[in-house]
């Protein structure tokens, strides 16, 4: 089982180079006002970021499931907020691309900001519990 402090490390090791190579090209490809990549190529690039951050939301749910919110060290909360900060912050790639009229009813993309939605109401109100006085 996964502590909040262990999934916090992870989250952020996978953040520190997502994409690598692809993320890079795409920069290249980036010159404002002058040259801009294929903005499918970006869109494609969020997509994938979110749902692979997103892939870590089993493990966060089943460290919140056999971790009572009243147990946690300080350290576990801060852990606990940086990875809401982390999912958070990813909440905004599939927002960002539904935006976009192209997008608006892809199933897929609908069915990743509404996991991330959920999975910011329940850690929200998890946190809610670890930190009141009660």
């Amino acid at each position: 089982m996964l502590s909040f402090s262990q999934l916090d490390k992870r989250l952020r090791l996978l953040m520190e180079d997502l994409d690598g190579e692809y993320w890079t090209s795409i920069l290249e490809q980036l010159n404002p006002p002058e040259k801009f990549p294929k903005h499918e190529l970006v869109h494609d690039l969020c997509f994938r970021d979110a749902k692979a951050l997103a892939g870590y939301i089993p493990d966060l749910r089943a460290t919140m499931r056999n971790n009572a919110p009243k147990s946690l060290s300080e350290e576990e909360i801060l852990a606990l907020r940086s990875v809401r900060g982390i999912l958070n912050f990813s909440a905004r790639l599939p927002v960002l691309i539904l935006l976009f009229p192209q997008y608006v009813d892809n199933e897929n993309l609908i069915n990743v900001y509404n996991g991330y939605r959920q999975t910011l109401k329940e850690l929200d109100e998890y946190l809610a519990l670890a930190t009141s006085e009660a």
